[in-house]
């Protein structure tokens, strides 16, 4: 899965990389180091004009959801089930996003406790993450958008800490991904036949394990028996 991730980047680096245009509603944003579930992100997405960078939820709430809270349990959607579970189809076949990061986190067990690792590019590279998002709307509030973001089986370096990974598209798929006509099939290619790109692990501070602890030591390295 993909409970946390960083991206690092300022956010000219960010729209420029996905060659999109930021929403207002980005005015402010900063570097993150440890963004979590239920937390906004930048995430990008195909309009009229072109792709358009905005925040949204981390956590996709479905529209016929009574409860926000249903999002905490949505972060992430599994690439091989995607199309025929009611909470994703609708969004997959409809409403897909890109997510830019630079980096995610997962943890080894260990006997002394949770070791978190930084998984990331060469470089500390930005990519995109495959996503789903929804629009969710209490009566008589504005709409919250939220998004979940697509796993696949984690390559064998990864396997020993989870066995599953964020689905990584390269950039030549950006576009098909995004565009509303692209046909389910084309979508479960690009899904299944996408190679996982270069990774490397990074043992780093337990702090991580803390949500709200939001700091560019999060990604520092440590030694594991720290």
């Amino acid at each position: 899965m993909c409970g946390r991730f960083t991206l690092t980047a300022e956010l000219g680096e960010v729209v420029e990389a996905f060659a999109a245009e930021a929403s207002p509603a980005l005015a402010g944003y900063e570097p993150r180091y440890n963004i979590a579930p239920t937390e906004d992100a930048p995430v990008v997405i195909a309009a009229p004009e072109g792709r358009r960078a905005g925040p949204m939820r981390w956590g996709l709430i479905p529209r016929w959801a009574g409860d926000p809270r249903t999002g905490a349990r949505m972060i992430n959607a599994r690439s091989e089930t995607v199309a025929t579970r009611g909470a994703f189809r609708e969004s997959f076949l409809a409403r897909r996003c890109l997510v830019p990061a630079d980096g995610f986190y997962e943890w080894e067990e260990r006997a002394d406790g949770r070791q978190p690792y930084w998984i990331h590019r060469p470089g500390r590279a930005l990519f995109a993450m495959a996503g789903i998002w929804a629009p969710w709307r209490r009566d008589g509030e504005a709409p919250l958008a939220t998004f979940s973001v697509l796993t696949r089986d984690a390559p064998g370096p990864i396997r020993r800490l989870h066995d599953r990974v964020p689905v990584i598209l390269p950039g030549i798929l950006w576009t098909d991904w995004l565009a509303r006509g692209t046909a389910p099939e084309t979508l479960h290619c690009m899904l299944s036949d996408t190679g996982s790109p270069e990774l490397r692990l990074r043992p780093v501070s337990r702090a991580v394990n803390r949500a709200g602890y939001d700091e560019p030591a999060c990604i520092e390295a440590v030694e594991p028996d720290l």
